[in-house]
């Protein structure tokens, strides 16, 4: 009987163990929390948002979503977007998905991305996200190439803040694990269900032999 108890403790201090193991080692891109606190003091008047992927570019997507503060206009909608109001998903098939939007006043909203960073053709293949400001005049604020630039490549995600007129911060991730590691842990909770059933049935007999 102290046999199979302690087997079972085992089996359940494994499994603890296992799980800590997939949610250490999983790997999950964070959210980035993005804001602008004063666009008039500024005279940011547009937002842009770009998407796209080399050719060789692995399969990936970005979310828009929980969009707070004021709320921002659409003006503009070009390639593989889709969504409205409060949640806008990106694809990065070809080099140019773009979605324009018109700035009411401060608002905030998060930024994910599903790119696992594996399948790229070559260490030259990348997709990028830039986030662009434009005036009141329809001209744009700082770098041509953004105000908050994502780079996805084979090398991981690169972040690249080219003015203080947008906030951004990670976000705390819950780690994701594979369907291999689901299944492994599947197993391990099968192994503990059938050692607690053989467990019981043993204690069973037992007090039908002491009856006796």
């Amino acid at each position: 009987m102290f046999n199979i108890q302690k087997h079972l403790r085992h089996a359940v201090l494994a499994l603890g163990l296992a799980a800590a193991s997939l949610t250490a080692t999983a790997s999950v891109l964070p959210t980035y929390l993005i804001s602008v606190a004063n666009p008039a003091a500024s005279d940011i008047a547009y937002i842009d948002f770009v998407f796209g992927g080399t050719d060789g570019a692995a399969p990936a997507t970005a979310m828009l979503s929980q969009f707070t503060g004021a709320p921002l206009d659409e003006l503009d909608r070009q390639g593989a977007i889709g969504g409205v109001l409060d949640t806008f998903v990106f694809h990065n098939v070809g080099t140019y998905n773009d979605l324009y939007f018109a700035v009411n006043g401060p608002f905030a909203f998060n930024l994910s991305f599903s790119e696992g960073l594996s399948g790229y053709a070559s260490d030259f293949d990348y997709s990028s996200f830039t986030i662009g400001l434009y005036d009141s005049n329809s001209i744009l604020i700082g770098d041509p190439e953004g105000a908050l630039q994502f780079s996805l490549s084979s090398n991981g995600l690169v972040v690249k803040s080219t003015s203080a007129l947008l906030s951004f911060a990670p976000q705390a991730a819950a780690a994701v694990p594979e369907p291999a590691d689901w299944m492994l842990m599947l197993t391990g909770l099968v192994l503990v269900v059938g050692m607690t059933r053989m467990h019981g049935r043993g204690r069973a007999s037992a007090r039908r032999l002491a009856a006796a």
